[in-house]
């Protein structure tokens, strides 16, 4: 039996969401960087939480660098990964720039597929070096203070 999603504000306003042993995490270190962290295997527990998530900061301060750190990603289902797919492309407008940093292979291959269906080559860059990634990170925060 799948676990519910809990949902919870932390004290930095922050928000992260853990069910079984899968988390995600939503911090905004400027008013235009959202960085989300995704722990775990993403089986659809935490069904339209997360765009849920991402699409209220993009209400409000589009357009958004949004940085994905995934190297703690085990996966994701075929239907997670085409939600990300149809969130990308509906959504492009609205993102400066999506940073994707993986830790695997199969995470690496998911995000290219999601990247080429969701017609976002030129909008998603894709990480393997966690380094180049914060220093990402970094730059697009110094940028928006």
């Amino acid at each position: 039996m799948t676990q519910a999603a809990n949902r919870e504000v932390l004290p930095d306003g922050s928000v992260r969401m853990k069910s079984g042993e899968s988390a995600l995490a939503f911090a905004r270190p400027t008013s235009s960087v959202l960085v989300v962290t995704i722990f775990g295997y993403d089986k659809g527990q935490f069904g339209t939480a997360p765009f849920d998530e991402i699409g209220s900061v993009l209400r409000v301060a589009a357009p958004v660098h949004l940085f994905v750190d995934a190297r703690n990603a085990v996966g994701a289902t075929v239907r997670v990964s085409e939600d990300w797919t149809s969130f990308l492309s509906r959504h492009r407008t609205e993102l400066e720039h999506v940073h994707v940093l993986v830790g695997s292979k199969m995470v690496e291959l998911t995000v290219a597929i999601a990247r080429h269906l969701s017609r976002t080559d030129r909008l998603i860059q894709i990480y393997s070096d966690p380094a180049v990634f914060e220093t990402q990170l970094d730059t697009a925060c110094a940028r928006r203070r």
